[in-house]
């Protein structure tokens, strides 16, 4: 067999759903095409909910079983069916005296440091806001999600505030510092190994067992692994590109980011210097640019109006650059790299504001300047046994209307 018949043994098959009569092309494949209605199975409270090799050898074993479990999750459990978790968490005693530092800092210093916390917390974020639209996609109505606006963010309040305050109770209880939760539930139960003790443990690592599970189907597998099957639709659908992901995961060794916690969250941090930039020209290109109007089938379109250039926006990708680059000398030095002048690490501190603000206003004037084409216009594609690509044999004859809002909406129906 040559190679040529091996990616032909590769390419995804076709279907006897509603994606019968659609081929798998190199533009997409059935998961990357728009969500059939009975598939749109998410509500409001699915989105209210939402949101030496470096290990010893216990650490080693936990983590195969934890992947045994993921596995057959990500292999037989397709994701419009997750929906729902529940996390619970609970902090007793003294809240300890973390709260109130005796480490004194410059009015200047304390400043930055506090910009570069919230540059941590809103990067990570934004990771993760960037790609809320590979779920939001299965829920029933275009606005099903908006309550994961005020949800998110008092959840990240909440679950940052708890973990400080349990960190600093076991610190004033037992005299050890310890931010990791994992480590903190075995500290706590060599000293007080009791039946009590040992039920607490039993029942606050499964729901942090939960959590990964949930996080990792979510943040990692489906969204990351929607950027690949954006690229290779004729080659990768979400099963596969689910297990790919999983085992690139392992070989990445990602327990050698929890040795300690300035790695951590050195790597939390170095979200911001990446999303930021990228979460603004999102931001300004849906809003400002095309005024919250898209051109649906042209998505799917070889060479259409969201082709660009040779597959690049240059707008986007200069006003990306631009933004990201002064934050990455101050990151370099962050990661234990090279000594940089303090005006760089100032950069770093601040990049999420930075990279935001410079981006996002560069973005808006390069499309002010060089307006891309196919702006102010919408044409929605009905999914429920209609068309969802342009070049579809018809049973009926296309209709399109006007609603004088510059909404052009197209209904196909499809012969299967």
């Amino acid at each position: 067999m040559g190679f040529s018949g091996l990616l032909k043994k590769l390419e995804v098959k076709s279907t006897d759903d509603e994606y019968e009569a659609i081929e798998t092309n190199r533009w997409g494949n059935r998961d990357i095409y728009p969500v059939p209605h009975d598939k749109r199975t998410y509500g409001v409270y699915a989105f209210l909910t939402f949101f030496s090799a470096g290990i010893t050898t216990p650490g080693l074993i936990g983590f195969v079983l934890f992947i045994i479990l993921y596995f057959p999750i990500i292999y037989f459990i397709p994701a419009y069916k997750i929906q729902k978790l529940l996390e619970v968490q609970e902090n007793g005693g003294s809240p300890g005296n973390l709260l109130q530092p005796t480490l004194k800092l410059s009015k200047a210093e304390a400043g930055f440091r506090v910009m570069q916390g919230i540059t941590s917390v809103a990067g990570t974020y934004t990771g993760g806001t960037d790609r809320v639209s590979d779920w939001t996609r299965y829920g029933r109505s275009r606005h099903t999600s908006t309550p994961a606006i005020v949800t998110l963010a008092i959840t990240v309040i909440l679950t940052a505030l708890l973990g400080v305050i349990s960190t600093s109770a076991l610190a004033e209880r037992y005299g050890e510092v310890q931010w990791n939760p994992l480590i903190m539930i075995q500290y706590v139960q060599a000293l007080n190994y009791t039946a009590t003790c040992r039920a607490g443990s039993f029942f606050a690592g499964v729901g942090l067992l939960s959590v990964t599970v949930f996080i990792n189907y979510t943040q990692n597998c489906v969204s990351s692994g929607m950027d690949v099957a954006m690229l290779m639709p004729r080659y990768v659908t979400q099963r596969r590109r689910a297990i790919i992901f999983s085992i690139l995961g392992v070989l990445a060794q990602p327990w050698r980011f929890l040795t300690q916690a300035l790695t951590f969250i050195t790597v939390l941090s170095s979200f911001g210097v990446f999303m930021s930039p990228a979460g603004a020209i999102l931001i300004v290109d849906f809003w400002l640019i095309r005024k919250t109007k898209w051109n649906i089938p042209k998505l799917y379109t070889p060479g259409g109006i969201y082709w660009f250039t040779g597959g690049i926006n240059w707008r986007a990708m200069l006003a990306y650059i631009i933004g990201m680059w002064p934050a990455l000398p101050g990151f370099v030095n962050a990661v234990g790299g090279m000594e940089v002048a303090v005006t760089w690490r100032r950069f770093y501190q601040i990049s999420y504001f930075f990279g935001f603000a410079v981006s996002g206003g560069l973005y808006y004037l390069f499309n002010k300047l060089s307006p891309p084409p196919g702006t102010g216009i919408q044409v929605n594609y009905d999914v429920d046994g209609t068309a969802i690509l342009e070049g579809v044999e018809t049973t009926e004859e296309k209709t399109e209307t006007d609603d004088g809002k510059g909404m052009a909406h197209v209904k196909t129906e499809v012969e299967v």
